[in-house]
């Protein structure tokens, strides 16, 4: 008789052992969720999931498959349609009318190197001021423009270096490659 009673009472407390844990579990699972839900507004990325960070230097780089470029975006929030945005933040950079040309390059080139990531292609990029953000649209234009200039770096070697009209002179001061280099030669 009391083994008949221990076995239903047994398995009972089992199922209750059971219940907890996968509430447990839930509460987990939605304490996580919120806490991403948190960290994404506080970055005010866009809406979609995070798929990528590397805006503590930690991520992997991303490469082209089709192109010799590298990339690590600081941020890749992954749309509810599938596409891929990347986010780049320059915080550094305030009071900015229009996005620099070298900011924006640098956001078509992640577009470039994310085609290999997802089915559908990037529309846009963000670029992210200290001030303010810019949306840049991955324009067919823009597009074949990082392409020209990628053809245009592969054909440059140290015979045939690239044309360079002028540069900051601070930039010159701080290379490497001042003494070599016709521009950068007595600044």
């Amino acid at each position: 008789m009391a083994g008949s009673i221990l076995l239903p009472a047994g398995l009972g407390l089992l199922l209750l052992a059971l219940a907890l844990f996968i509430l447990a579990l839930n509460e987990r699972r939605n304490r996580r969720g919120r806490l991403i839900e948190e960290r994404h507004k506080e970055l005010g990325l866009p809406p979609g999931k995070l798929v990528y960070e590397d805006a503590d230097g930690q991520g992997e780089s991303l490469y082209s498959k089709e192109y010799p470029l590298v990339g690590k975006p600081d941020y890749i929030v992954q749309h509810a349609d599938g596409r891929l945005i990347p986010v780049e933040l320059k915080l550094g950079v305030q009071n900015a009318i229009v996005p620099y040309s070298n900011h924006v390059v640098q956001i078509v080139a992640y577009c470039l190197i994310l085609e290999d990531y997802s089915e559908q292609a990037p529309t846009h990029g963000i670029l992210r001021y200290a001030d303010r953000d810019f949306t840049i649209d991955y324009t067919p234009t823009l597009r074949k423009k990082v392409i020209r200039m990628l053809a245009e770096m592969e054909r440059c070697a140290e015979q045939q270096p690239p044309m360079l009209t002028r540069q900051k002179v601070a930039k010159c001061r701080a290379c490497t490659f001042q003494a070599l280099c016709p521009i950068g030669n007595g600044k």
